[in-house]
């Protein structure tokens, strides 16, 4: 057995036997509680203000030791601390740490917030380099059950130290996972990205239910309606990238149908010309990238949108008066 076989030997099975605690056993600290126990790490301890959250994943996690509140014994036994807290109650948590006065020498202190960086903890009181913000690009719309997978296949948006980076980077490898490095400075506009693909496209669909309402469709019919073509898109997304995939009225000029469009959704449902408009402007962007418009057209659809824009304002103003 060579020197560096064995050294990864006896460094994989020492990170697979250190403790873990999550804090929050939420959407998201359930889904790591579960997981990371299913990949091998000793999840000890978890913690959360609500009993209930804690007896649904005890159930399925046996042993495990649990508390409703942050635990300094739990802190002090383990080495990967997870904060899987909702983003306003993270700077609670790392108060209360700091509180206990114990020795954090060498242990890895993670936060899951999307918007949250490193910067939310006490410089006097943790090591920058145990420190990190690790984001799972997914939505958890539930608590975690065993067999979800989550947390598989999936990116995650980190920044933090050199020492917890190395830790986290083992943890998502063996999650299957990949990662891209997110700038401290930097991650309110990843999190706006987040929620623009995600929060966003369920927003998209309610106007679209919102739409087929108006005309006699039941609205909860939406989804079965248009799921064939919202798969197919994504499929095209997959094989042929974001631009080359665009299609429709925009993508070939098509005024007329704009146009259509417009005045049908001015006259129906005329709270909703502000958001056409807005897509519709960012889509012709699109198209101009794909060459599908030349300056020429772009400058002809913007121009007809603007229209409904300032009449959307005037009646507006009209209105507040």
């Amino acid at each position: 057995m060579t020197d560096l076989l064995l050294y990864y030997l006896i460094n994989n099975h020492y990170n697979l036997n250190k403790k873990v605690y999550i804090i929050g056993a939420g959407k998201v600290g359930s889904s790591f509680a579960i997981e990371l126990k299913d990949i091998g790490y000793n999840v000890d301890y978890l913690s959360d203000r609500n009993p209930e959250k804690l007896k649904g994943i005890s159930d399925v996690m046996l042993p495990l030791s649990v508390s409703e509140k942050t635990e300094s014994g739990f802190i002090s036994d383990s080495d990967i601390i997870f904060i899987c807290t909702q983003d306003n109650y993270i700077s609670g948590v790392l108060k209360e740490i700091t509180d206990f006065k114990i020795d954090l020498t060498g242990k890895v202190f993670v936060i899951t917030s999307g918007s949250g960086s490193t910067d939310l903890f006490p410089k006097d009181s943790f090591d920058e380099n145990y420190i990190i913000s690790m984001h799972p690009v997914q939505t958890f719309s539930k608590i975690s059950c065993s067999n979800c997978h989550l947390l598989e296949k999936i990116y995650f948006g980190i920044e933090g130290g050199v020492k917890a980076r190395t830790i986290c980077l083992e943890i998502i490898e063996k999650l299957n996972s990949k990662f891209i490095e997110v700038p401290k400075d930097k991650k309110y506009l990843y999190h706006s990205a987040c929620v623009i693909s995600s929060n966003f496209l369920i927003t998209l669909l309610n106007v679209s239910s919102e739409v087929m309402g108006s005309i006699g469709i039941e609205k909860s019919k939406t989804f079965e309606i248009f799921r064939p073509i919202i798969e197919n898109t994504l499929g095209n997304i997959s094989n042929y990238g974001l631009i080359d995939s665009l299609t429709g009225p925009f993508e070939r000029n098509d005024m007329e149908t704009i146009s259509n469009h417009l005045n049908s959704i001015n006259k129906e449902l005329p709270s909703l010309i502000p958001f056409y408009t807005l897509l519709g402007m960012e889509t012709v962007k699109v198209a101009f990238k794909k060459e599908s418009l030349n300056l020429k057209n772009v400058i002809s659809i913007l121009d007809l949108m603007n229209e409904y824009i300032i009449n959307e304002y005037k009646v507006t103003m009209k209105t507040i008066n």
